[in-house]
């Protein structure tokens, strides 16, 4: 699914939620939904339960090489 990231960019992001993934969405209610990527750090802290991590799609995209650039 394609979401918008705070910086104002467009990323596709696995729809399937991911524990190993670093990306929460933010607001669900507008299209593109918004989603924010936290850092080594947040994640290092611990996430809370509640929320449900995706992983950006790039990072899992066997065709990757063809889509950026």
């Amino acid at each position: 699914m394609w979401a918008l990231t705070e910086a104002g960019r467009r990323m596709p992001v696995n729809v399937e939620p991911d524990p190993a993934g670093n990306v929460v969405f933010t607001d669900r209610t507008v299209s593109p939904p918004h989603v924010r990527v936290l850092t080594k750090d947040e994640l290092a802290g611990g996430v809370p339960r509640v929320t449900q991590l995706h992983m950006a799609h790039f990072a899992t995209c066997p065709n990757v090489k063809e889509h950026r650039g």
